[in-house]
């Protein structure tokens, strides 16, 4: 059988493949990978307190006037207390609302 050029760059592929499956493998097995992990984690880091301290805080976007805001007040163990089996089957649901829209 004679190769066909097809069948070499077929062959070129599936080599690299192997190549960079073998490679990744044989550096997860050495615990590169946690290492190079925890390298780049300290380098976007330093860059993040860097950032942090030459840029000011940005100033928040103004709340649309139809955007209902508002600092939750009960505590959220409470809240979940609350919703037992029992209050959850006679809890009503709520209305869904209606959006009416005119486009001219």
């Amino acid at each position: 059988m004679i190769p066909t050029p097809r069948t070499l760059i077929s062959a070129g592929i599936v080599g690299v493949i192997v190549v960079g499956g073998v490679a990744v493998a044989a550096t997860a097995s050495a615990g590169r990978i946690e290492f190079e992990q925890q390298r780049l984690l300290k380098t976007v880091g330093e860059k993040a307190v860097e950032t942090a301290e030459t840029t000011p805080a940005p100033t928040p976007e103004p709340v649309p006037s139809n955007v209902v805001v508002r600092e939750l007040e009960s505590d959220p163990e409470e809240v979940s207390g609350y919703w037992t089996p029992e209050n959850l089957e006679q809890a009503e649901p709520m209305e869904i609302p209606r959006v009416e829209v005119e486009l001219n």
